[in-house]
């Protein structure tokens, strides 16, 4: 993910904690990342998803977006930021609204409220941000976000008119007024503080993920217009609560804004010295150190039983004790992950129509000899209603197979597939707009390289905007002789 990436190496500059070797190495990733975004771009001007036109508003504007982040810290065509933002600017209708068109949850947005008013703010905080917000066309849309705004509107709409009112007018009396609605929709939970939303958001997340968009997406309009610090820790502290075991937020946007706004507020001076030690079931590991010059670097203390060493100081079955004791001043976050091996034989069998999408994969022969072919046959349905706007079917690759791409190419040409991408061990294939009880049905070729016995690994399918909808295919065993 190079947006992450690019906030990061940002952060550290701008902090002076960067080595050389961070730098290089964050500077590979983005390098690689940047030439890719080029290739979305659509003739034209604006962008899509696989760069195919016709471009999509929104997604355009999140490009401007990350492009100005990333020319922080890295090299970005100027003549990029400047045709992006005027194609942008170039829709803007005479009234200073954009259109609701292209990534958008059009359904959901056009029935709970007035839909061009969101997509009007997204883009002029995209504007903003980029440096344009003394362009006429970026005061046109400021003054239709606080004419037609309305209050009662859902969280996420009024956090996107937040971001943009906060990038334009900080300390105008209507900013200090949404920003006053969203402080007394919060809700409270113990030390955290969250909001949610009825509404997918542009990207499609809902439910958990729209309500950490949500989050994340307040606490950055409250810490630009300098409100609420209270309310701002509290959803600091719900967005560290919502981060997986990876040290993501589920998806991609979820990832993105909540590092804008965790990054935004680590910028303020604070902390202490302090001590923390911890302990699994009464073995504790070297105590870390907090200093006001490493508050805000995460340290890792990892249990791992070493082979050999008559030590206990690794998991064991049953009940663990995991303890933190803290000597000094401040509030330390810290977050507990687990990681097991499960055989798939004790994993329960899924309730036929339980699960959100239905994957089934299919081969044709799992005895074979080298070089000869296996036919795979995919299906995939969704079974919640609505519209998944994209499903990534990770589908396993056995080892010592060579995949006929060919064959993956024309499911491309014949739009059966969006897209498809090859690892060593997965083939990702996308699939847009797939509507509930919709089975799509595809198949390709494998040719087996070696004998072997050996595993294909599990397939899943998946809504890349909301990746708890998801449906599992177990793996298969394949011998090649």
């Amino acid at each position: 993910m190079t947006y992450p990436n690019v906030l990061v190496l940002d952060y550290l500059k701008r902090t002076d904690q960067t080595t050389p070797e961070i730098q290089m190495e964050a500077e590979r990733y983005i390098a690689t990342g940047y030439q890719r975004l080029l290739t979305f771009e659509v003739d034209g001007g604006g962008f899509s998803l696989f760069g195919q036109p016709p471009a999509q508003l929104m997604l355009t504007a999140y490009g401007l977006m990350e492009f100005s982040d990333m020319a922080r810290v890295h090299y970005v065509d100027p003549a990029l930021i400047e045709r992006t933002a005027e194609w942008l600017m170039s829709r803007q209708q005479s009234d200073g609204s954009w259109p609701l068109e292209g990534l958008t949850i059009e359904s959901g947005w056009e029935r709970l409220m007035d839909s061009q008013v969101p997509v009007t703010a997204y883009v002029v905080w995209a504007l903003a941000e980029a440096g344009y917000e003394d362009r006429p066309e970026v005061m046109r849309g400021l003054s239709y976000v606080r004419e037609f705004l309305d209050l009662s509107d859902d969280a996420y709409a009024l956090a996107l008119a937040a971001n943009a009112l906060a990038a334009g007018d900080p300390q105008g009396a209507f900013t200090r007024q949404v920003l006053a609605q969203l402080e007394a929709s919060k809700v409270v939970e113990g030390d955290r503080i969250y909001w949610t939303s009825d509404v997918p958001s542009f990207m499609g997340g809902q439910g958990n993920v729209a309500s950490i968009e949500t989050t994340a997406l307040v606490a950055y309009a409250m810490l630009r217009a300098n409100a609420y610090p209270d309310v701002v820790q509290g959803a600091i502290n719900y967005l560290v609560s919502q981060k997986d075991s990876f040290g993501t937020w589920q998806t991609t946007q979820a990832t993105i804004l909540s590092l804008k706004a965790m990054l935004l507020a680590a910028e303020e001076p604070g902390g202490g010295q302090a001590t923390v030690r911890v302990s699994l079931n009464g073995e504790e590991t070297d105590p870390v150190h907090i200093t006001p010059e490493n508050a805000d670097v995460v340290h890792l203390r990892t249990f791992t039983p070493s082979a050999g060493s008559g030590r206990s100081d690794g998991a064991r079955p049953g009940d663990n004790t995991v303890a933190l004791e803290i000597e000094g001043e401040g509030a330390v976050m810290y977050q507990i992950t687990a990681r097991y091996y499960l055989p798939w034989e004790l994993i329960p069998e899924p309730t036929p129509g339980k699960e959100a999408l239905d994957v089934r994969v299919r081969y044709d022969q799992t005895r074979l000899e080298v070089n000869e072919e296996v036919g795979v046959q995919v299906q995939v349905t969704l079974q919640t209603p609505g519209v998944a706007r994209m499903v990534l079917v990770d589908l396993g690759l056995p080892p010592g197979f060579a995949v006929l791409s060919e064959d993956l190419d024309a499911l491309v040409e014949k739009e059966i597939i969006s897209r498809y991408e090859l690892t060593g061990r997965q083939i990702i294939v996308y699939l847009e707009d797939l509507e509930s009880g919709r089975l799509v049905e595809f198949g390709y070729r494998l040719r087996a390289r070696f004998p072997l016995r050996a595993r294909v690994p599990r397939s899943v399918a998946y809504d890349y905007y909301t990746p708890d909808s998801r449906g599992v295919e177990p793996p298969v065993e394949m011998v090649v002789e």
